[in-house]
């Protein structure tokens, strides 16, 4: 890294760390193709890689504040990258043997340190249902059997009388809308904030 690029990264580092979304927002695309190999390739799964995407970013901006003091910024994505699957895989295998899980989502939720952050919370599940409610009937009933309730593109189809192709276009179109709908609602991070029911 040159010494122009040091200084323009560092300046970013301290936009983000004074809460400039744009500056995020910036950081994220940036950064967002290299976390999402890593995941994919650990993991093997789209899906999953953008969870883990995500999430990993939801954290940055979390500890905004620590960006300007860090020497090694990409060793430090990349810690809490690896971090991120591994706990991940960890989840996914107890899922998977676990029949009484009643609710799919919290183990994707990160830790809530603060009242501040339960208010947000509470902020971003609201924007996440009035997304959801404003999605076409179809569109709700794909949402609402996979992501809530944990099926496959093909039991779906097969409850909704359609195809599997079908039904992963109305996934992606649904997916689409809720993030632009929550980006639009709370600003750039809260495309990462609605994995605790959106992924």
């Amino acid at each position: 890294m040159t010494a122009h690029e040091l200084h323009t990264e560092n300046n970013l580092f301290r936009a983000i760390a004074n809460g400039d979304e744009k500056a995020f927002e910036t950081l994220f695309h940036q950064y967002r193709n290299k976390v999402y190999t890593i995941a994919w390739k650990i993991t093997g799964s789209e899906a999953v890689a953008e969870e883990i995407v995500l999430d990993v970013f939801l954290k940055v901006w979390l500890k905004r504040a620590q960006l300007p003091e860090l020497e090694y910024f990409t060793a430090w994505l990349f810690t809490i990258t690896r971090n991120r699957v591994f706990k991940t895989l960890k989840q996914l295998a107890q899922q998977a043997t676990s029949h009484a899980i009643s609710d799919q989502e919290e183990w994707l939720l990160p830790p809530v340190a603060s009242s501040s952050e339960l208010l947000q919370e509470k902020e971003y599940r609201q924007i996440l249902h009035d997304a959801v409610s404003r999605l076409s009937p179809q569109q709700q009933k794909v949402y609402q059997l996979i992501k809530e309730h944990g099926m496959k593109r093909e039991e779906a189809a097969k409850v909704l009388n359609l195809s599997p192709e079908t039904v992963k276009r109305h996934l992606a179109e649904a997916m689409h809308f809720i993030r632009t709908y929550c980006s639009y609602h709370l600003g750039t991070y809260a495309t990462l904030l609605i994995i605790k029911e959106l992924l």
